[in-house]
């Protein structure tokens, strides 16, 4: 199940879940995630080509993203703040997402990303929690 949720997040923002080769974590290709999101949220092929086209112009930005968090100290505001910036930028894709899925699967995606934003920010890595949560 975490392994799902992370999935649902680097999509989304998330990332879905972007996302991360870092501490620990599995980097997913926007490909598995999205072949995830297509039988968990039973996309059609044309909501999977809209979705696939959102992850390429984004590639770029999360590969960025992932860099800055694996070259930051553990521990510092630097590292805080490249985490900070790696779950705006995927938030920024989950709204590019949200309006392509219909409203059963806004709802079944919604639900999967809050399950795993509460194990991710608020669980064994606390390095990636944001400030207010540590």
């Amino acid at each position: 199940m975490k392994k799902l949720t992370m999935i649902l997040l680097a999509a989304g923002a998330i990332a879905f879940g972007s996302f991360a080769a870092v501490a620990g974590m599995h980097h997913f290709s926007p490909e598995k995630r999205l072949e995830h999101m297509k039988k968990a949220l039973n996309l059609s092929d044309a909501q999977a080509a809209q979705i696939q086209t959102i992850y390429k112009n984004n590639e770029a930005t999360f590969k960025a993203d992932r860099e800055a968090v694996k070259a930051a100290t553990k521990g510092t505001d630097a590292k805080k703040a490249a985490f900070q910036k790696m779950r705006a930028d995927m938030q920024a894709v989950k709204a590019q997402i949200t309006p392509i899925l219909n409203a059963d699967q806004q709802a079944k995606w919604n639900e999967m990303m809050a399950k795993h934003e509460h194990g991710r920010w608020n669980g064994k890595d606390n390095d990636q929690a944001t400030p207010q949560q540590k």
